[in-house]
Parts: C-alpha cells; sequence; structure tokens
C-alpha cells in the first residue's frame, strides 16, 4: 500500500502537537493509503519535544527529529525531507494554518497523475498589513526571479516520491524551498485555500525572518539585480554623456553654464547612493558563496525517534 509521509516542522508548537495530529488523521482515516507523521522540532524552548515523545509512545506512526537549536524552517524541512525513505511527501506547518481538510483534494490531484501537488492561497485568515506585506513580496518575486514561481503559494504541498529523489540530489542547501521545488520542474496541479488562523501560541515567523525568507527566494533564483545594475549604470553613463555634451556646447555658444554647485554636490550625493546600493546587491550574491563554499550542515540533530 502506497504510504505519505507527513512533514511538520515544529518551533514552539507544544499546544499544537496533538491536535494537528488528531486532525490530520480524522481527514485521512477512510482513505486507502498509510499515512506517518515525522515532526521536526527545530529548536523549541517549550515543550514540544517532549510532546512529541508522548505521541510516538501511542503511535507508531509518529516519528521525530530534533535539531540541535533554531536552525529555521527552511533547515526544518529539509531535515525532514532529507531523513524520509522512498515515500511521498506531504509539507505542512504545525500551527494548523495549513488545514489538513486539504489533504484529500491533494492526493485526488496526485491520482491524476500530478507529481507536485500546491495550495493556493485564496485567502488569508491574517491582518490587513500582513496580507499587503505578502501581496507584494509575491509581485515583486514573480518579476525577478528568473523561474515562474508560483504566486500565493506556501510550503503546504504533495511531492511524489520520484520529485523527492530528484530533490535530494541537490547539493546545496535548501535556502528557499518554494523555488527549489518549481526548479524541478514536475507536472503540477493546484488547489484553492484559505490560510487559517494559527490555532494556539504566537507566530515564530517574524517579519525580519519572513524578509531574510524574501531575500534568499530572490537571490537564489535570479540573475535580475546584477542586470539592474548594469543597465542602471549605462543609463548613467549616457546620460552623463548627454548632459556634459549639452553643458559645453551652452558654454561655448552662450558663454554661460547651466549647471551649478548645487547639480555637482547633488550628483555625487546620489551616485553615492547608487553606489552603495550595486555594492549591497552584490554583497548579498558573494555572502551566499561565502556560506555556500563553507559546506556547513544547514541543520544538526540531536534526537530521532523511529526514524
Amino acid at each position: 500500500m502506497e504510504t505519505f509521509k507527513i512533514i511538520l516542522p515544529c518551533h514552539n508548537e507544544e499546544e499544537n502537537i496533538n491536535v494537528i495530529h488528531k486532525k490530520v488523521c480524522e481527514e485521512t482515516k477512510n482513505l486507502d493509503y498509510l499515512f506517518e507523521f515525522t515532526f521536526v522540532d527545530d529548536g523549541s524552548t517549550d515543550d514540544t519535544w517532549k510532546k512529541i515523545e508522548e505521541l510516538s509512545k501511542n503511535f507508531k506512526h509518529i516519528n521525530g527529529i530534533s535539531l540541535s537549536r533554531n536552525f529555521g524552517h527552511q533547515s526544518a524541512i529539509q531535515a525532514g525531507i532529507e531523513l524520509s525513505n522512498d515515500d511521498s511527501l506531504i509539507i505542512m506547518d504545525a500551527d494548523l494554518q495549513d488545514n489538513p481538510k486539504y489533504i484529500r483534494e491533494f492526493i485526488k490531484e496526485w491520482e491524476k497523475g500530478y507529481q507536485v501537488v500546491l495550495a493556493k492561497r485564496i485567502d488569508r485568515d491574517e491582518n490587513f498589513f500582513r496580507k499587503i506585506i505578502f501581496s507584494i513580496f509575491f509581485n515583486i518575486q514573480k518579476k525577478l526571479t528568473d523561474i515562474d514561481i508560483p504566486k500565493d503559494v506556501g510550503h503546504f504541498s504533495l511531492i511524489d516520491k520520484e520529485v523527492i529523489k530528484e530533490m535530494k540530489r541537490f547539493p546545496e542547501n535548501f535556502t528557499y524551498f518554494n523555488g527549489l521545488r518549481t526548479y524541478l520542474g514536475f507536472k503540477t496541479a493546484y488547489v484553492d485555500v484559505i490560510k487559517e488562523k494559527r490555532l494556539y501560541g504566537n507566530a515564530t515567523m517574524t517579519y525580519r525572518k519572513l524578509f531574510s525568507l524574501g531575500l534568499n527566494g530572490i537571490f537564489s533564483f535570479s540573475s535580475k539585480p546584477i542586470n539592474f545594475i548594469a543597465l542602471l549604470g549605462f543609463t548613467i553613463s549616457i546620460g552623463s554623456l548627454l548632459v556634459s555634451a549639452y553643458s559645453l556646447f551652452h558654454k561655448f555658444r552662450y558663454g554661460t553654464t547651466i549647471l551649478g554647485w548645487t547639480f555637482g554636490l547633488s550628483s555625487i550625493y546620489f551616485l553615492s547612493g547608487i553606489q552603495l546600493l550595486s555594492l549591497s546587491i552584490i554583497g548579498q550574491y558573494i555572502g551566499r558563496i561565502f556560506v555556500d563554499i563553507k559546506r556547513r550542515p544547514s541543520y544538526i540533530i540531536s534526537k530521532t525517534l523511529n526514524t
């Protein structure tokens, strides 16, 4: 019988562990497949790991991975994927914002032959400001990345075992899982979902972490920022030549200058800002090269259960 392994990255989710397990079991109990759970504790400071241990004592289908510290959401997903067997995976968060009721629809699409099934968010049960932030990010990402990463799609997804095999071949760390999943390019379907409100606890994905994740998504899958610098430099150079030529013409033709010291000072400030912006963009790429060549593991496992 086909087995699906459900990967659930967790960080301070002690109140949600039992609830998410119960809800997933309720939604999948009548399906003709086996389901296993792999909870990945990403350095929680509460009793998340204790709850996972208690659950594993009562259910054989519970696996657990405890990371030595908080390595981040992407690293937790990577740990769950790399320690999985040759099974198809369902990836979802443990905070119940990803509603388990959609798993049935995922599997229906998978049965049709789709190897990747993505949850496409048609609405979010979140505050207005957070909705705006996500909308801006997805629009920027779509314009800048070299591959067509789907808009309004997160980590909640079903991935066929053949896709997982290919994903495991990648030597790089999963700094942006959504981009890597798209890069593989397998046959993909979408299921419309509503992003629910977190049931218990506080969101651990801060705006700073979201911003960092967004930068990873752009700089890991796009060369357009570098091309932008080249285009900007070329445009400024041509503009400077034209202005200089006109200024000289005006000086020799009419005997007066059209540009004073205030223009020169403003130009210096403007060009200094452009230089700093260009250096910061280049620095983003160099920083990622620096991190990658060290070949440090993106996570370290301290304990496992049944894996």
